[in-house]
């Protein structure tokens, strides 16, 4: 089973929820303080599927660019800091109602999450398309409701958890750990059962109705109980110590935004790897995901328990742990890279993953503990530090994920960020008491070791990229002849000129149709089927070897090429069969989001558009096989034109193309679609190729042997549209809707086969 790794983790998590729940308390606070974990266990469930499906619906508003992503993210994350401050000011106000505040705003996130899908639809219909400060605009207005008050939360339960337990450690630690618990296993879920089966709609609507039901408890509890200062008793052990304060709120807070931008650029670090290990499949990412939030709530738990007991300086013991964050860090990838090699499923590697984000995960409570008082304002205190917190990892998306990823390699971010760790959690030790104070011996040579782990990690980085793309093939390919690491993925060519993006072959470097690899005949039909294809349009550039035949075809007058890996730019230079791409006039290149960019120009129309996509089941294909997406490319069809695009062999984006469209035409793997009949004219066809040149050289030369074979190939292959269906010829829209028959229409909803149980690639 795929996730049984991330499973194993999550056991082990619910075994300190168990702890948590029915752990040695008083009487007098046992109750209250399971019924609030419990609750905000339950407020971390939903609030993980809104953040998923909502930066999905928004992505197909305003594209999966980089800058989209960026503006999308920052905007979620900013309003759950704006929540914090308003929950912290609310806990200080109202110190007695936080359970029936925080009830009111589960419930105002319920209906909000009703009414998200359509609303954010709504909003797309004029903002779609808008420039960047409109997008940057527009995702705040449409987040800030929901995500401030997913925000207030924490600081209002800690505020009413203090009261009673009289631990601001312990109140930070459980509250945080049991939030993002639930978070952790929703993503296990989203990644197995829910998206899959539910889509977004349904998934949206069922957190909606855990958020009723959490919200509607906590108010009515809240408005039975009116907690009593002089109620509260001192919990068993040291558990209600009043900790000694011996950080200055903004000390703390400052670590822990340093803290949270580290966290977040080891996240993006890690996606980034697994997207290669794991063919860029969304379930794999949410089962990662799931990994990491289960450690961060282990380790903000485990941390303050240990401390509480074992009478260590909660400081000491947070910069102690990002020493050993930082040394374990930077093995990471590697140790994927060979689980793959060996043929291991790469998730093996979950519990390495869940201890490293334990690690990290330990210092924010850490740090409420060691500069937080019991008193009325320790709601708002908290949420000063969370905020900060949440600022730095904000910074840290943006920084790491929008600049040095555009600057520097796996290895050399991976380094960077645990050096970063590392140095940043000896700074930490050193000011452990407010002042600059020599580490203990412990702490000195943990540090030795930590800086010496980092420094020898380079040699596990050899051939980092063959093992995770190939896996056992990966000493049969040999090591990659090129590879391009920029903020949008990581690109990689084959000794054979096989290119893969993000770990997912793209095709090769070949206009040949006497050598064809990459079965460009699939390009050279166009003037089969469409009369006069002068304007032309076409998704995604890759190697450039389609965009080099359609641009160099006699009938085309324009090509425009939308990209949104300006990587590709720099490879196709290098390559003499299609550099001249770059500097042909007819054709013009776009770096952007396709859907992002067609909805930005209503306006241009075109004969054929062509997108050779990526396979269906890779994250974020559906949308650009979907319907809606079907109906963008319908309006930028001229009268008579047609869209022929890449189904990857799978019968439901066949039929959903035939759905939407009056005529179809399977030519191998692609499908051509049109609202206007599609004729096969054999002599025109021909009469195009004999005048195919690229670069000056004639690549139909009836002459030649060679170009003789070819043309018998490609007559063969006109032919094949009136015979038997088969997978290296043409067949009809009718006979391929008769043979597949009914089909699941793929939507921006249910996203067709990106939540399916992984595939296994012909390059694995």
């Amino acid at each position: 089973m795929e996730g049984a790794p991330v499973a194993a983790v999550l056991v082990f998590d619910f075994l300190l929820l168990l702890v948590v729940l029915f752990g040695s308390r008083t009487k007098g606070s046992r109750a209250q303080s399971a019924l609030i974990a419990a609750l905000f266990f339950c407020s971390g469930f939903p609030a993980l599927i809104y953040q998923i499906v909502w930066q999905r619906v928004l992505f197909a508003i305003y594209g999966v660019n980089v800058q989209s992503v960026a503006v999308v993210v920052s905007a979620f994350m900013l309003g759950l800091g704006i929540g914090s401050l308003v929950g912290g000011r609310l806990s200080e106000r109202f110190p007695d109602r936080g359970i029936s505040i925080f009830g009111i705003c589960e419930l105002a996130i319920a209906g909000f999450g009703l009414i998200s899908l359509r609303l954010f639809h709504w909003a797309s219909g004029f903002t779609a398309g808008t420039s960047l400060g409109y997008t940057v605009l527009f995702s705040f207005l449409l987040l800030i409701l929901p995500t401030m008050l997913m925000g207030a939360t924490l600081p209002l339960l800690v505020e009413q958890l203090v009261r009673s337990s009289r631990s601001v450690g312990y109140s930070v630690a459980t509250l945080y750990f049991v939030n993002t618990l639930g978070s952790a296993v929703a993503c296990y879920v989203c990644a197995q059962v829910l998206l899959r089966s539910f889509g977004q709609s349904g998934s949206v609507t069922l957190a909606a109705c855990l958020n009723t039901a959490v919200g509607a408890t906590a108010f009515l509890y809240g408005r039975s109980q009116r907690f009593k200062p002089e109620e509260a008793e001192a919990s068993d052990g040291a558990a209600g110590a009043i900790s000694e304060k011996v950080l200055s709120l903004g000390t703390a807070a400052l670590i822990a935004g340093v803290a949270g931008f580290l966290a977040l650029g080891f996240e993006i670090a890690w996606f980034r790897i697994f997207a290669l290990a794991t063919f860029d499949r969304a379930p794999a990412f949410a089962l990662l995901r799931s990994t990491y939030l289960a450690g961060i709530a282990a380790g903000s738990f485990l941390s303050e328990t240990l401390s509480r007991r074992k009478n260590i300086n909660p400081v000491t013991l947070a910069g102690a742990a990002m020493l050993v964050a930082g040394a374990i860090s930077v093995y990471l990838p590697p140790l994927m890279a060979d689980l793959s090699w060996r043929n291991i499923p790469v998730l093996m590697s979950a519990p390495a993953f869940f201890l490293t984000a334990g690690l990290l995960g330990s210092v924010l409570p850490l740090l409420c503990q060691s500069s937080v008082s019991v008193n009325n304002s320790a709601g708002r205190s908290v949420s000063l530090i969370y905020l900060s917190n949440i600022v730095g990892s904000t910074l840290g998306s943006l920084v790491i994920g929008f600049i040095l990823m555009d600057h520097f390699g796996t290895q050399a971010i991976s380094t960077q960020l645990a050096l970063a760790t590392a140095l940043t959690g000896l700074i930490v030790v050193l000011f452990r008491s407010g002042h600059v104070q020599a580490p203990p011996k412990a702490v000195s040579a943990l540090a030795i070791v930590a800086v010496a782990a980092i420094a020898l990690a380079a040699p596990t980085y050899r051939n980092l990229y063959g093992k995770m793309i190939f896996g056992p093939k990966a000493a049969e390919v040999g090591y990659m002849k090129h590879v391009v690491e920029n903020r949008n993925g990581v690109i990689a060519v084959t000794a054979d000129d096989a290119v893969f993006g993000g770990g997912v072959y793209d095709g090769h470097f070949n206009v040949d149709p006497g050598n064809d690899r990459n079965f460009v005949i699939r390009a050279y039909v166009l003037s089969l089927l469409h009369p006069h294809p002068k304007r032309a349009f076409m998704l995604g550039l890759a190697s450039g070897s389609w965009a080099q035949v359609v641009a160099n075809n006699p009938e085309v007058e324009s090509l425009d090429i939308v990209e949104i890996n300006p990587g590709y730019l720099p490879l196709v230079a290098q390559y003499p069969e299609v550099r001249s791409l770059l500097h042909n006039p007819k054709v013009h290149i776009y770096i952007d989001d396709c859907r992002r960019w067609l909805l930005a120009h209503p306006d241009v129309k075109y004969d054929v558009m062509v997108a050779n996509t990526s396979f269906h089941w890779r994250d974020h294909s559906s949308q650009v096989l979907s319907t809606e997406f079907l109906q963008i490319v319908k309006q930028h069809l001229l009268p008579g034109g047609v869209y022929y695009y890449n189904a990857t062999e799978s019968a439901d984006v066949f039929i959903t193309g035939l759905h939407e469209y009056n005529y179809g035409l399977r030519v191998i793997t692609f499908l051509m679609v049109s609202d206007s009949p599609i004729g096969l004219d054999k002599a025109r066809w021909f009469s195009v190729l004999n005048r195919y040149e690229i670069d000056g050289k004639k690549i139909f030369d009836a002459r030649t042997p060679r170009g003789q074979l070819v043309l018998a190939a490609y007559d063969a292959f006109a032919e094949t549209v009136r015979q038997a269906p088969r997978m290296l010829g043409m067949e009809s829209g009718d006979e391929l809707a008769r043979r597949l028959g009914p089909r699941r229409l793929i939507t921006d909803d249910d996203m067709g086969a990106e939540w399916t149980p992984a595939p296994k690639p012909a390059w694995r």
